[in-house]
């Protein structure tokens, strides 16, 4: 008797492990491309007395309704729905200092059913500069339902660049202003589960 239950409890384990598997898989392959609205940089002057940051800014969309899975309460799905958006994700650093924005993350906006992080990332080059980045966003779902919490994340990673997808000005006194122009909008990149 007692092979028996042994036997039935690991089968169930196993089943379940596949199952979940299975769903992880088919909502990876399912997944649309997260949609950037708005990503750019501002770099001032360095004359003194100006503005001292050097700020990047962005902006993403995730159209994808995320599935938590089924309540271990009452069997129904527990999701997020589609249309989720990172607003003013923004990464700000001192340039006196000679700063970086790397090896940090960066809060965007407080949203219901999780959250959006940002991280600035070394460019197409190899290094950073803010007219040569890449962007990392996460977005984590994130829900209490019936008590019980629910989660999981996905991560996009987006390379921008001035001449590329990037365009606007530099003026005589330094100060330099990149984003990506009507045609580049909405950029997509595509996301997968971490």
């Amino acid at each position: 008797m007692q092979f028996t239950t042994t036997a039935l409890a690991a089968s169930l384990a196993f089943t379940s492990a596949v199952a979940a598997s299975l769903l992880e898989a088919r909502q990876n392959a399912t997944l649309k491309d997260w949609e950037v609205t708005s990503a750019g940089s501002f770099t001032p002057s360095g004359r003194p007395g100006s503005y001292p940051w050097v700020t990047i800014t962005a902006n993403i969309t995730d159209p994808n309704e995320i599935n938590l899975g089924e309540a271990e309460s009452d069997g129904k799905p527990v999701t997020v729905p589609a249309g989720s958006k990172g607003v003013n994700c923004i990464a700000k650093y001192f340039t006196k200092n000679r700063e970086s924005p790397l090896g940090r993350t960066w809060p965007c906006d407080s949203i219901e059913g999780g959250y959006w992080t940002m991280e600035v990332l070394a460019g197409s080059l190899g290094s950073y500069s803010p007219n040569n980045f890449k962007l990392k966003f996460r977005h984590v779902a994130d829900l209490i339902y019936q008590g019980a919490q629910y989660t999981t994340s996905f991560e996009a990673e987006g390379s921008f660049e001035v001449g590329k997808n990037l365009k606007g000005t530099c003026g005589g006194s330094g100060v330099c202003s990149w984003g990506l122009p009507e045609g580049q909008r909405p950029f997509h990149i595509t996301p997968g589960k971490v």
